[in-house]
């Protein structure tokens, strides 16, 4: 289970039980989460003092949209004040609790689904200018599926080099599963592990460590991997960089291809696909999953002999 976020401020206490909560209830509550509650939690702590922790004041100031925030980021925080003032409710007090219909509304999201030539691109430009953690964690995102937080915790104990084995825990849900590797990437890890003298230390220490020999910190990664998207040349519709998440909807939609082309059906190549990706069902699966031209092509020609047969060559 990740630690706790270290926090002394007011309300400390609070904060930890909220976390623990979360916890016992199945959810990771991992860094990222723990960070934006005590962003929550510290600005109470500059609020006006209230016997019910969440005065209409300091509900107020929390959900106020910040400059230059996204609607996005502003939805999260509004969110985590609701769930820990329904938290709260259950201990007896009665916080202010923001109202759904506060919630700004998230505008949809289209994802771009990268080639495997852009992406061998990008890790060309990662091994030239960036240190070696980049290329690793971009090789990991795209061999494997995984989500940037899998990834950047991964520790020594984790890699199995006799199996060709990653293990993923406390993932989304708090779940864990086991991700073979391709012989490439692999090969890879190994020498990465060798080169970085890994292999026999503490089992603990993460693969990609911080000078301070920490979990390197979310924030910092997703600077990182966005400059070496806009240097690729890795760009949305709208010229901006692509998202690392990008690069997970990217694998579901190559890796279902490339068992399609294997000769499997999809209906036993979706659980597969679940499983591998760590999603409870293959809804979750199907979500990540993009109509491209390529797609196309592929039903164009796996339907092409039906077609000769029903229509006799007239389309």
């Amino acid at each position: 289970m990740p630690e706790l976020v270290a926090y002394s401020g007011p309300n400390g206490d609070l904060f930890e039980g909220y976390i623990r909560y979360k916890r016992a209830l199945g959810y990771a509550a991992g860094d990222d989460y723990q960070y934006l509650a005590r962003d929550v939690f510290g600005t109470l702590a500059r609020c006006e003092p209230d016997p019910n922790i969440v005065s209409r004041e300091a509900m107020e100031e929390i959900v106020s949209r910040r400059p230059h925030e996204s609607a996005r980021t502003n939805h999260m925080r509004i969110s985590m004040l609701r769930q820990i003032c329904l938290w709260l409710a259950t201990m007896g007090y009665e916080p202010c609790t923001p109202p759904l219909d506060l919630m700004p509304k998230i505008p949809g999201f289209t994802p771009r689904i990268v080639t495997e030539s852009e992406m061998a691109y990008i890790i060309r430009v990662a091994d030239s200018d960036e240190p070696p953690w980049v290329g690793l964690t971009l090789r990991i995102l795209w061999c494997c599926g995984a989500r940037l937080g899998e990834v950047r915790r991964l520790a020594v104990s984790d890699v199995d080099l006799e199996a060709g084995l990653l293990l993923v825990r406390h993932a989304k849900g708090d779940k864990t599963r086991i991700l073979p590797m391709s012989e490439s990437l692999w090969e890879f890890v190994r020498e990465y592990m060798e080169q970085h003298q890994l292999a026999g230390t503490d089992g603990e220490a993460p693969i990609m460590p911080t000078r301070n020999g920490t979990v390197r910190p979310s924030c910092h990664c997703w600077k990182v991997l966005h400059r070496v998207y806009e240097k690729a040349g890795v760009l949305t519709r709208e010229g901006k960089a692509i998202r690392t998440h990008d690069l997970r909807h990217s694998f579901a939609v190559h890796a279902l291809a490339k068992l399609s082309d294997a000769g499997m059906d999809a209906r036993t190549a979706l659980p597969l696909l679940a499983s591998y990706m760590g999603h409870a069902d293959i809804k979750s699966t199907e979500y990540y999953l993009h109509f491209t031209r390529e797609a196309m092509l592929r039903i164009v020609d796996a339907q092409a002999a039906d077609s000769e047969t029903v229509f006799g060559g007239v389309i």
